[in-house]
This record gives structure tokens, sequence and C-alpha cells, in this order.
């Protein structure tokens, strides 16, 4: 090759490098230029923050109400009046029904589990008939907080607090307090006197208790009434004790002697157990379980005019 041939093949060579540079040089521009467009803004705007409202302080428990809801009538009842006794001002919610549920649908996010619109509906529910009675917005804000069991997890119990938020920010009830008790924090979540709601020792065993009867009652009435003489008679029982129960954790008194008279008043029920009934076992998601609403379409009284022992 001669040298003309090497000066040419050169030239073309440095040709080709430098148009190769400005294409990456106009690549590496635009790309700037996109991210000026897309984020360029970021130091001058306020990113969007998912505020929290917890604040519940010592002070604040004479003139709020803590609503809970969830668990069976029972559980709600008996929590309700055990923390009545301990000082604070609660308030037992209803079952979850289908309106619930439609309120639910209204304002929670899209493609939830049934159990979420049905809790968090129900919530929602209860703002709105508070409201429809007189009380403004700023008031319900003020005075009422809702208090639910947290933990960690891909399904409701993991992102409990946020749809709550979400369901109240669109109904209107932006600001409204949602607190948490979680088994992960144990007796570290009690910070100091200053809290309103104090999670301690004596919380955890007023809670236990509360629960552990509601489940005592809850089988006990699944076990008696397929099999009562008396139509009625369970559910007539029953309603006697969980008051007195109530009464007992409320006053903080008389609570051996409540559940002795339970247990007799439990005993004295005729049965006959020469009927034989199919055991059905409820299983799946454990609210669905449990409700005694419309969440399970009233599935445990279904099962027992179906002539099954559910």
């Amino acid at each position: 090759m001669t040298q003309t041939s090497h000066d040419k093949s050169r030239a073309n060579t440095s040709s080709a490098d430098q148009s190769a540079a400005e294409y990456l040089q106009a690549i590496e521009q635009n790309l700037k230029t996109f991210e000026a467009e897309e984020f360029g803004a970021a130091d001058t705007k306020e990113q969007w923050r998912d505020l929290n409202p917890t604040h519940f302080v010592a002070s604040q428990r004479e003139h709020t109400t803590i609503l809970h809801a969830g668990l069976t009538m029972a559980h709600d009842l008996f929590i309700q009046s055990a923390f009545r006794g301990l000082g604070y001002k609660v308030e037992a919610m209803d079952v979850p029904d289908n309106r619930a549920l439609q309120f639910g649908r209204e304002f929670g996010n899209r493609g939830q589990c049934n159990p979420t619109y049905f809790t968090v509906g129900n919530l929602v529910k209860k703002l709105k008939e508070m409201e429809a009675r007189g009380l403004s917005k700023q008031e319900i804000v003020k005075n009422y907080i809702f208090a639910t069991a947290g933990s960690c997890g891909p399904c409701r119990f993991g992102t409990y607090v946020t749809e709550y938020r979400k369901a109240l920010r669109d109904a209107g009830f932006e600001g409204f307090r949602v607190i948490l008790f979680q088994q992960a924090g144990g007796i570290k979540q009690a910070t100091g006197e200053a809290l309103g709601l104090k999670i301690d020792a004596q919380f955890f065993v007023t809670i236990g208790k509360a629960i552990l009867l509601g489940d005592v009652l809850n089988a006990l009435m699944y076990r008696i009434r397929p099999y009562e003489v008396e139509p009625g008679a369970t559910d007539a029982a029953l309603a006697r004790a969980k008051q007195r129960i109530a009464r007992a954790f409320e006053t903080r008194k008389g609570f051996i002697k409540a559940l002795w008279q339970t247990r007799k008043e439990l005993a004295a029920i005729k049965v006959d157990r020469s009927r034989i009934k199919p055991r059905v076992a409820i299983i799946g998601e454990f609210w669905a379980m449990t409700t005694e609403g419309d969440g399970n379409y009233k599935m445990q009284r279904f099962l027992e005019q179906e002539g099954a022992e559910g």
C-alpha cells in the first residue's frame, strides 16, 4: 500500500471516530436535557409525604373517645369495657355490614380483599353517621381516634394504617388519627407517661383477658346452641353473661363472681345431645372466619339452621 493510501485510511478512521464522539456527546446532552426536564425541579418542589397523624397524649384522654371494632361482638364488648375500667373513653362499633362494605368500596383502594373493604368501610360509615347526627368533621377529628392491631406482611395487616388513611382522607376526614399496637413492639411501645394510649404490661394483660373470654364464650355458644331444647335459650343466657362480664371489667370488681354465675347459667341450658349433627369447620381468612355479620353471610347461624354444628 502506498503512503497516500495509508494517509487516506488514517483520515477515514479519524473522521469516523470524530462522528462517533459527536454522536455520543449528543446522546449525553439529550439525557441531561431529559433529566433536567423530569427531575430538575426536585430541589424547588416539596415532595409528597404520607402524613401519619397519631398524636394522642394523656391530657387528651378526658375528651377523646377511642373507637375500635373488627372482632366478634363478645370480644369488642369486653375490650370496650376493659379499657373503660382502665380510665379510657372507648366505644365499640357495630359489626360490619353490607353498608360498611359499600363505604369501603367507595373510598378504599381498588382490588382489595373483602375484609379490608368491610373493616375500613365500617369506620367511614361510623364517622358519617356521627356527622349526620350533628357533629362537625373538625369535632370528629379532634375528639375521636381509631385503635386497631397492626403487623408486617403483604396483605391487609401490612398496609392497615395506609388503607384507613386513604379512605378517611377521601371521605373528608383528613387528619383523623388511626393508632396501632403491634405484637413486635411489645411493652417497649410504652415510651412515657405522656402517651394517651399507654401500651404496657397492664395493657396486654387486660386485652388478653378480654380476648380469651371472648373466645371461651363464643366456643360455648357454638357447642351449646345447636342442641338447645328451648330455641333462644342460649342466646338469652349469653346476652346476660356478656353484660355481666362487661360490667365486671368496667367496674374492676366482681370478676370471679361474674364468671361463676355465667358458668352455672350456661350449664343449666337444656340440651339434647342425642340429635346427630355434622360438625362443620369454618376456615380461611381469619376475619371472614370469625365475624358474625354480612362479611361471611352470617355463616355460623346458617350452618345451625341447616342442621349442623358450626
